[in-house]
C-alpha cells in the first residue's frame, strides 16, 4: 500500500461522514487523539531469509527467522544462477497459481 497524502480538509470531510452533526472542534478533537494513538506504536523494519525448496510454492513468514512481523513490502528471491529477482506485488487477492511439472 502507498502512503496516503491526506490533507486536514479531506480528513475533516471523512470525519464528517460519521459524525455529520458534531461541531468542528469535536472532529479536530478526535483527530488529535487518534494521532497520539497512532504515534504510541513502534514500526520497525526487519530483513530476513529463509532457504528455499524446489517446488515448494507456499511458505511461513517468520517462522524460521523468529522475525515478529505484520505486513510484507518486498520479496526477493535468488534463481539458480545467483541473482536476487524481485517477486511482484500481488494485488487485489489475485493469487497466480501455475502447475510447477
Amino acid at each position: 500500500m502507498a502512503v496516503h497524502k491526506l490533507t486536514i480538509k479531506e480528513i475533516l470531510s471523512r470525519v464528517r461522514e460519521v459524525f455529520p452533526n458534531a461541531p468542528q472542534t469535536y472532529m479536530i478533537s478526535l483527530i488529535n487523539e487518534a494521532l497520539v494513538e497512532a504515534g504510541r506504536y513502534n514500526t520497525k523494519v526487519e530483513y530476513a531469509k529463509t532457504t528455499t525448496v524446489a517446488d515448494q510454492q507456499w511458505y511461513a513468514i517468520g517462522d524460521e527467522s523468529g522475525a515478529d512481523i505484520n505486513k510484507v513490502y518486498r520479496v526477493d528471491f535468488m534463481d539458480s544462477s545467483g541473482d536476487y529477482v524481485k517477486i511482484p506485488r500481488l494485488l487485489n487477492n489475485e493469487i497466480q497459481t501455475m502447475d510447477i511439472d
